[in-house]
């Protein structure tokens, strides 16, 4: 599938598609949207890019595994606030 109907896909989309095929590349391009919004937090709170991107790539490892225990419908809400603990034990 072009690129350019990738971005046109929901997260929801996306998920479905991951869910069902159990393709990663799916995942992969639904990490790829919220990287810069994880970096955001992470630079929030820990001030230090350098940190902050280590903590997206924690992030990520540990959203893998989580997704396939988990259905999850609302990607964007899940891992924001999900995630936001995973800075405080960085």
């Amino acid at each position: 599938m072009p690129m350019e109907n990738i971005r046109q896909l929901t997260d929801e989309e996306l998920l479905n598609r991951y869910y069902e095929r159990g393709e990663s590349h799916w995942l992969g391009h639904l990490l790829q949207r919220y990287t810069i919004m994880l970096l955001g937090v992470s630079m929030k709170y820990l001030k230090n890019e350098e940190a902050a991107r280590d903590n997206v790539q924690q992030v990520f490892l540990k959203v893998i595994p989580e997704l396939d225990k988990y259905r999850v419908n609302y990607f964007k809400s899940w891992i924001y606030q999900d995630r936001k603990s995973t800075r405080l034990n960085s």
